[in-house]
């Protein structure tokens, strides 16, 4: 298997470039031909043309247009538009390249006779897991536009909670960068003047001032160490959370934490009604909605326990107990489970616990915020106020000892 480099013209006039891998040239060339291009050129990539790939780079698609996406293909579909044509149309008038481009490939998959959930599925960067598999229900049921209604609802929700988290953590933010941009300051230019005359005037300085200036001495002529060390730190933090070990332990760590810990905690309770309502809603049975829904969890301690109660929930067993068992979920969500499941309507109780839940992951957040800000005004103070005391120590020794005379 090799990669090849290919200009087409594609069947919409448009001129497209890029690699795409294939076992020899013409399986490459059948591949384009495939999806209606007309191939320009095409050869194998070297280290010379090989296209750098800096997807990672590349901003994806946020809930609000992926929220605007769905319900225009609803729109379409209700309208008795084909999936091809709803496509294309979406496509054509598509801003986002990411989202304009998995589109485009989706379109393929179609017109060569896939599904659209299978076309989904291989544009996972865009189109999530959940969303492939909540298409591919509804294309199993003849209910893709309840599909489709039930993703926009669920993008609509995570835009708005994400911009409440956003702008809730706006003033911490810019008041962690002042203040690490006053200390640098202080390190890199007021310390070393005052270090400066100290030395001319020929004053002892106490031990604190040494250890500050010794501090800003290193620091500003080995900064690079400092910057690389803490490069290696983040490296070696992010190595070390991407392992499986590694992701437990940290994620274990942030929900016992003083005061983001109950914020991450009602954050993976939201996360996990909300996916799994608009599943059950959209009529996926309740086993492969586990499945899914534990895939689409960030916390890997709700993560393993959800697939703890999937198997559970195999054997025979009620949702609600093994939940209930795991210590992890609320009294709430376990209640109104239990009554879900006795009621047949457990999507509907979800739904409503995930109104409760994202209203408090709001609030909390915003309690976050609002401690964060006192505590890094107390630090920052504390810094400050110590570089501050260090370099007017020389100086009160000095006007002392100037009375004394």
């Amino acid at each position: 298997m090799a990669d090849y480099r290919y200009r087409v013209i594609t069947p919409e006039g448009r001129n497209k470039s890029g690699t795409i891998p294939a076992s020899d040239r013409d399986g490459a060339i059948e591949l384009l031909k495939a999806g209606g291009n007309t191939v320009i050129s095409i050869a194998e990539a070297d280290r010379l043309n090989r296209r750098i790939d800096l997807s990672f780079l590349k901003p994806g698609v946020p809930p609000s247009e992926m929220g605007v996406f769905c319900r225009q293909f609803v729109t379409l579909s209700s309208a008795g538009v084909s999936i091809v044509r709803t496509l294309t149309m979406l496509e054509e008038q598509a801003e986002n390249p990411a989202l304009k481009d998995a589109l485009h490939d989706v379109r393929i998959t179609v017109e060569k006779g896939g599904s659209l959930s299978e076309g989904m599925h291989r544009q996972s960067k865009v189109f999530s897991p959940m969303f492939a598999s909540l298409v591919g229900a509804g294309e199993e049921a003849g209910r893709l536009e309840v599909s489709f209604e039930r993703m926009a609802i669920h993008f609509e929700k995570s835009d708005k909670l994400r911009g409440i988290v956003k702008k809730a953590m706006v003033y911490p933010a810019i008041l962690a960068v002042v203040c690490v941009a006053v200390i640098i300051i202080m390190l890199t230019k007021i310390v070393p003047m005052y270090a400066s005359m100290f030395e001319q005037m020929g004053t002892e300085m106490p031990a604190i001032t040494r250890a500050l200036v010794a501090f800003s001495s290193f620091f500003t002529r080995f900064w690079w160490v400092l910057a690389a060390l803490i490069l290696f730190i983040v490296l070696g933090y992010r190595s070390y959370a991407t392992s499986p070990k590694g992701r437990v332990r940290i994620d274990r760590i942030r929900l016992k934490l003083p005061i983001l810990g109950k914020l991450n905690q009602k954050t993976a309770c939201a996360q996990f009604c909300r996916n799994l309502s608009t599943l059950l809603g959209a009529g996926m049975p309740i086993i492969r909605a586990l499945a899914v829904t534990s895939d689409t969890l960030g916390n890997e301690i709700y993560k393993q326990s959800l697939k703890k109660a999937e198997e559970e929930v195999t054997r025979g067993s009620r949702l609600a107990d093994p939940m209930e068992e795991s210590a992890l979920f609320p009294p709430m969500i376990c209640n109104m489970i239990r009554v879900g499941e006795e009621s047949g309507s457990i999507d509907t109780m979800l739904e409503k616990a995930a109104d409760y839940y994202e209203q408090e992951v709001s609030d909390a957040t915003e309690s976050a915020a609002a401690a964060l800000e006192p505590i890094i005004i107390i630090v920052m103070a504390l810094i400050v106020i110590g570089i501050i005391a260090a370099v007017f120590s020389p100086m009160i020794s000095l006007y002392t000892n100037i009375d004394a005379l």
